[in-house]
């Protein structure tokens, strides 16, 4: 289904994100220390905007608010690999809590499938091939980022985000098709 390849693409955000952004943060930051901090900035990002995202899609649906979480996540994907050309830890720091927002959209799959898309008896299963597109996510994101790493000859990682921008901008398009 639809909610389905959204969740593949939409989801690589979060998947990345882990795999990467400890690495990228250890090569632009002096202070080592400090490299998991885009990682942590991320899942904060999420927990604060998990509520903004659910009362964003009642107020103008979830076919508009999965695309506004898509237009997010790819939009702030393109930041962190001008942060990363840039060599600016602060801003890769920055893009990373607003990268949660997109993720926090993206986790929102899960209660459209068992709340809108599917009748009551088949919600386990809907849930179920949705946490596999998860898995399906993690798997592709991470494979594709590492294959596309050197994609920008000097610039090591920017490549795998120039990738996840556009994974993520799918489900905008997938949802312009949308129908409840």
């Amino acid at each position: 289904s639809l909610l389905t390849i959204s969740q593949v693409f939409g989801f690589t955000a979060a998947t990345i994100t882990v795999f990467l952004s400890g690495i990228v943060g250890s090569q632009i930051t002096s202070i080592k220390s400090l490299s998991t901090l885009p990682t942590a900035l991320s899942v904060v990002g999420t927990a604060i905007f998990t509520i903004l995202a659910a009362k964003i899609m009642g107020k103008i649906g979830r076919r508009l608010g999965f695309i506004f979480g898509a237009l997010v996540s790819s939009a702030t994907c393109l930041l962190v690999a001008f942060a990363i050309i840039q060599q600016n830890f602060i801003l890769f720091c920055i893009s990373h809590l607003i990268l949660g927002l997109g993720i926090a959209f993206a986790h929102q799959y899960r209660f459209a499938a068992a709340a809108e898309s599917v009748e009551k008896e088949k919600v386990p299963k809907a849930i179920s091939i949705l946490m596999l597109a998860g898995i399906v996510s993690a798997f592709l994101g991470i494979t594709l980022a590492n294959y596309t790493k050197n994609l920008i000859p000097d610039h090591l990682y920017v490549g795998s985000y120039l990738l996840l921008a556009a994974f993520t901008f799918m489900p905008a398009i997938f949802f312009i098709f949308y129908k409840n």
